[in-house]
């Protein structure tokens, strides 16, 4: 961090958390400058124009997902890291979402300093030396495995698209479960459920976004999704590990 002040990015369609968060961070210890946003296609506009050291994202928003506003900021931002805000979080997928690394998983209703602590340890301003690091992590570490497990943490019925010069993939979620995979590659192969799933999650680089498919998806995979990834991430070590 440089001594500029940092910007932070509230994206939050409720007027009265809006109010609850500015007022709570008035007890951060390093200056900031604080832009908020109803709206994905407010935030949009913000990203443009500004650079974003810290995102409050909503995941429950009027015209979309926070999680998938995520993914798009980390291209604009990979600097950046952010604490997530969900109505419905349990035990596990809070711990779940703090071994990313990457963001901070918060429940509604807020509480002040359980708040401004997080914001405080994703900046790097934490007064406890355990939480003190030589770094921060970044939306620039924002990897398709981490992606679909903040969709399934949010419990999201929809479809992300995910594309790059390996092919187009899709990864279909029915109330936080992963239910159907398909991908076209870029050769012009086929391929679908565990086998499509397990190539497009070890991507890296590329672009995601959400997309309507009101067809009722083909049930491909039937592993609960925590499973699922467990396997998945193991059998990509071993692979890695074989080529080494």
């Amino acid at each position: 961090m440089s001594d500029q002040p940092a910007n932070i990015l509230l994206l939050e369609d409720v007027t009265t958390v809006q109010f609850f968060v500015r007022n709570a961070l008035c007890g951060l210890p390093k200056p900031y400058s604080l832009f908020t946003a109803g709206s994905l296609a407010q935030a949009r506009e913000i990203i443009v124009d500004k650079t974003i050291d810290l995102f409050i994202v909503d995941i429950g928003l009027p015209d979309g997902d926070g999680i998938d506003f995520l993914c798009e900021a980390a291209i604009l931002h990979p600097q950046a890291t952010a604490v997530i805000v969900t109505a419905t979080p349990t035990d596990e997928h809070r711990a779940r979402a703090e071994q990313l690394g990457i963001v901070q998983l918060l429940s509604k209703p807020l509480h002040r300093e359980k708040l401004v602590s997080s914001v405080k340890k994703m900046m790097g301003w934490s007064d406890d030396a355990s939480e003190t690091s030589n770094f921060r992590a970044t939306l620039s570490g924002l990897t398709p495995m981490d992606i679909i497990q903040l969709k399934c943490m949010s419990g999201s019925t929809s479809v992300l698209e995910f594309s790059n010069s390996h092919g187009t993939g899709r990864v279909f979620f029915e109330k936080g479960d992963i239910v159907h995979s398909l991908l076209r590659t870029a050769n012009g192969e086929t391929r679908i459920g565990y086998e499509a799933f397990e190539e497009i999650v070890c991507w890296k680089g590329g672009r995601v976004a959400e997309v309507s498919d009101h067809t009722p998806p083909p049930r491909t995979i039937r592993t609960n999704w925590q499973s699922l990834l467990l396997e998945v991430a193991q059998s990509h070590d071993e692979i890695q590990g074989r080529a080494a």
